[in-house]
């Protein structure tokens, strides 16, 4: 059963949001209409453009952490699928966190780094991904996912 739950509750999810979200925004639009009709004129449309407004600023904060988690799902993927590979390009150790489906890359890279095994490639890997996504990104990561273990 716990191999199979995750894609029971994407089923569920799907079935129920299919229901939920289109009643949700019909919902929302009659109350944003119910609200025009009461207030002045004048006041009705700021009303209405803010109500629609902070509705759209909530579906796109839905889809940045989307967003993120797909980033993050797609780095789990990579790891599982290259990380041995990387592991031979960044460092000369071996059974490190690389090739493991629930670690990213990011966290196998940052392992490395705090205990100083990366080659002059996996220091150039680790400063680039601190370039991209921010300072010190792989010992971060890492500690993350010990913080999560």
């Amino acid at each position: 059963m716990k191999e199979i739950k995750p894609f029971l509750e994407l089923v569920v999810s799907i079935i129920l949001g299919a229901i939920i979200i289109p009643l949700g925004i019909a919902y929302n639009f009659g109350k944003s209409i119910y609200h025009l009709v009461r207030l002045k004129p004048l006041m009705a449309i700021g009303s209405f453009l803010g109500y629609w407004l902070m509705f759209l600023y909530q579906i796109w904060n839905v889809i940045k952490y989307l967003s993120g988690r797909m980033a993050v799902c797609i780095d789990l993927l990579g790891n599982a699928t290259s990380g041995e590979m990387i592991e031979d390009c960044v460092t000369t150790e071996e059974d490190t966190l690389y090739g493991q489906g629930n670690v990213t890359i990011s966290a196998a890279t940052g392992e490395l780094e705090t205990k100083g095994k990366l080659n002059k490639v996996g220091i150039w890997f680790t400063n680039m991904l601190s370039f991209c996504l921010g300072k010190n990104h792989s010992i971060d990561a890492y500690k993350k996912y010990l913080f999560n273990k």
